[in-house]
């Protein structure tokens, strides 16, 4: 049985007056249903681009990208919209609407599909008692901090009820309670809705504590992967060397305590 996502010999580069800088060099990935899959690397590796091509945001120059049956590099523009809708997306910096409600940011997705006001209201109450925000439908971003905004943000991005969320950097710019926070969500959604999720991050921290595997991507090639234990206890590549050693340096500098070993 193939897996649910499949990447297949991908190339990305972005073109400028002077030069070709080629940031994705011939990516294969396959990622099972429901799992919780990490892309780790340094700034720069590439990571961003990846995630923006398994949806299209970013076409690929060449290769292949599969969700299920479907050929997502193979359709066209009325076709990837429609599948689009079903691949939720958490951004890092939130992108949420400051003029509008925190009800009306998570229904926006819904509005533009045209569905019932009955159903929206239905659908989007039930997100946001998931996500924890029942009580701030009518509060605006400006007054949320950064954790209940990223909750906005991911009851959003189920608004269309995907089978794939993309999360591109999604606790970044959160302080450590409310990543913790964030991820524990993560995990409920995937446990209860079974969304498969691709985790998208520089922090080792986070990888460690939600993802069932990982793939280390370094300057545009993926360097290793398998069970994030299996790859953070005996990297093979120098960014997986090197993020493990700042772990460690950065644990026994700091001693915190709590979280385990990986």
């Amino acid at each position: 049985m193939s897996a649910y996502i499949r990447v297949e010999n991908l190339y990305k580069s972005f073109k400028t007056k002077n030069e070709v800088n080629q940031v994705l060099k011939g990516i294969d990935l396959n990622i099972e249903k429901g799992e919780i899959y990490g892309i780790v690397g340094f700034s720069g590796a590439g990571k961003s681009t990846l995630v923006r091509c398994i949806n299209r945001l970013e076409e690929p120059d060449s290769g292949k990208v599969w969700i299920g049956d479907t050929e997502i590099t193979a359709l066209g523009k009325r076709q990837l919209t429609a599948r689009r809708r079903k691949i939720g997306m958490i951004f890092q910096q939130f992108n949420l609407f400051d003029s509008m409600t925190v009800f009306k940011n998570v229904a926006y997705p819904l509005t533009l599909e045209g569905v019932s006001k009955k159903e929206i209201e239905k659908r989007v109450d039930k997100l946001l008692e998931l996500v924890g925000l029942a009580d701030k439908k009518n509060a605006y971003p400006g007054s949320l901090s950064g954790g209940q905004k990223q909750r906005v943000g991911i009851a959003r991005a189920l608004a269309n009820e995907p089978d794939v969320l993309l999360s591109d950097e999604a606790t970044s710019a959160l302080d450590p309670v409310s990543t913790l926070a964030i991820l524990d969500l993560l995990e409920q959604i995937n446990d209860e809705l079974g969304v498969t999720i691709i985790m998208i991050t520089h922090e080792l921290e986070v990888a460690k504590r939600i993802c069932n595997k990982v793939a280390v991507l370094e300057n545009g090639v993926i360097t290793e992967k398998g069970s994030t234990r299996d790859v953070f206890l005996d990297p093979k590549s120098s960014t997986g060397k090197i993020f493990l050693e700042v772990y460690k340096e950065f644990r026994q500098d700091y001693s915190f305590t709590g979280g385990g070993g990986i």
